[in-house]
């Protein structure tokens, strides 16, 4: 039996080179182990400054697109009453040309706007003129010969006065039922100034 005396030179150094092994291996473990946390510590570093660039990148892309939501809301709202406008000025150029087209092909209208106005009239007025356009008064004359008192209505042509309307003049004030006049009422009621023109 041998003792732990009794190892030979060979055993001996063997064991001592695997102990010696055993000791390097240590440090080399550690720095391996130390380049690891250094890449860990690297990395989470690296990630950490990546995520804090990306989120004021993240904030400043946010901000803009919020500005420009903002500037095409803006821009929307604009254009719709852009839009709304055109609209109106649109349906009153398609009024007027359809008014102006119902009085050319039904020029006797006139004498429904006539009658309306001389109802407005005052009964009391004892003398008024009534202002027609000339081609007008032709078609009014005969219709209303026969029921206007003359010494109290005078039917006077006028050719400031557009085909279409009338204004009758009294001494208590004038009654304006022109096509001017009444275009005028329409308009200010959609909120425009748009004017006749003839």
């Amino acid at each position: 039996m041998s003792t732990r005396d009794d190892t030979t030179a060979f055993e001996q150094w063997e064991v001592v080179e695997l102990a010696a092994s055993a000791s390097e291996a240590s440090p080399a473990e550690d720095a391996e182990a130390a380049i690891v946390r250094l890449r860990e510590a690297a990395r989470a570093e690296g990630y950490a400054e990546g995520l804090a660039a990306a989120r004021e990148e993240g904030e400043r892309t946010c901000a803009h697109m919020k500005e420009l939501v903002e500037s095409f809301s803006a821009t929307l709202d604009n254009l719709d009453f852009r839009l709304a406008d055109m609209v109106l000025e649109l349906a009153l150029d398609v009024a007027r040309q359809v008014v102006a087209g119902e009085l050319a092909a039904r020029p006797e209208r006139i004498l429904d706007v006539v009658n309306l106005a001389l109802k407005q009239m005052a009964e009391t007025s004892r003398e008024a003129r009534l202002l027609l356009n000339p081609d007008d008064a032709t078609l009014v004359r005969p219709h209303l010969d026969q029921v206007l008192d003359k010494n109290r209505l005078r039917i006077v042509e006028d050719t400031r006065i557009v085909r279409g309307g009338c204004l009758i003049e009294t001494a208590q004030g004038d009654l304006d039922a022109t096509l001017p006049a009444r275009w005028r009422q329409v308009v200010q009621v959609l909120g425009s100034n748009k004017a006749w023109i003839e």
